[in-house]
């Protein structure tokens, strides 16, 4: 899978980062040059392109009483079979420079992977898609899974 995202900082607009972090967290991402969201923070969010305008959006569900599949991917397969069809998802560009699975960060190629955009009753929420992992993939990280986007590079330190 892809367990954390980060962008650079440029990428996303500073009003996008005021709706969710205060002064402080914006602070330490200027310190950085780069955003950075981890699906198991407390608020994780994706920064997506909506209508050509980049918006951070809630990063998938982890709360059992949210009316959202309780997960922050999505299976290319299971789109592809209707499971999400109930949620009427729309298909978004994740802009992130790099991802991270289990300490391992690769890049995205041309910053950005796939992902779906679904909404109930006014509550917005952004899963990343996935697809079976290649070997490479799958040895460097130990996951059977990984996002579906431009060919993953893997850096050769780890972050």
């Amino acid at each position: 899978m892809c367990g954390g995202i980060a962008a650079k900082l440029g990428r996303i607009p500073k009003e996008e980062l005021e709706k969710y972090y205060d002064e402080r967290r914006i602070s330490l991402f200027k310190d950085r040059g780069e955003f950075a969201s981890n699906f198991w923070d407390a608020k994780p969010v994706l920064p997506v392109e909506v209508d050509g305008k980049v918006e951070l959006k809630n990063w998938g569900n982890r709360d059992k009483r949210a009316p959202f599949p309780q997960t922050g991917w999505a299976k290319m397969e299971s789109i592809r079979d209707g499971k999400w069809g109930w949620l009427n998802p729309k298909p978004v560009k994740i802009l992130a420079d790099r991802g991270v699975e289990k300490g391992v960060w690769f890049d995205f190629g041309e910053h950005q992977t796939n992902g779906i955009l679904v909404e109930k009753d006014g509550d917005e929420r952004a899963y990343m898609i996935t697809e079976a992992a290649t070997e490479d993939y799958q040895a460097k990280t130990g996951h059977n899974r990984m996002p579906i986007g431009e060919k993953l590079n893997f850096q050769s330190r780890q972050n």
